[in-house]
């Protein structure tokens, strides 16, 4: 961390993937007291070893990692008591959609990985990251509404 509060917060490794079973457990625990904050960086940017962006609070960091370190979604850039900052690689537009039941949703899940598409989940969300026109992927979700009702709720960011 720097010493003068103008500055911003210096982050120069990735100490690991949230999905880590270590690192998991410990920025759950993290986020229930609203220690974890987020950084999101457009996919087009994740690239780059050098870069300035703020976190969802406000907090001005400046990323400057070492030349065999690549930025993905979920890195955690910085983990001390009280703070942790993770990484979130903004992957373009998203589909939105709330299955009508759990039967439902392991079905429109199945359905999405079956054609591979990337799907975060949000609550009782699936949002498809969407690499084409949204009604193509609609179009092809059309005969699986029969068997997995859902409701689309548009597009996320």
């Amino acid at each position: 961390m720097t010493g003068r509060a103008s500055e911003p917060l210096l982050l120069t490794g990735i100490l690991g993937h949230a999905r880590d079973a270590g690192l998991h457990e410990r920025l759950h625990a993290m986020e229930h007291r609203g220690e974890v904050e987020v950084i999101a960086i457009p996919a087009a940017e994740a690239a780059r070893r050098r870069l300035r962006a703020l976190t969802d609070r406000g907090r001005d960091c400046a990323i400057a990692l070492d030349r065999p370190a690549r930025l993905s979604d979920g890195a955690v850039l910085h983990l001390s008591e009280g703070l942790a900052i993770v990484a979130r690689i903004d992957s373009g537009p998203r589909l939105r959609l709330r299955p009508a039941s759990v039967e439902a949703a392991l079905r429109l899940g199945h359905c999405c990985g079956n054609l591979h598409w990337k799907v975060n989940f949000a609550g009782d969300v699936l949002e498809v990251v969407l690499d084409g026109p949204r009604e193509a992927c609609l179009e092809r979700l059309r005969d699986v509404a029969a068997y997995a009702p859902f409701e689309v709720l548009g597009d996320g960011a």
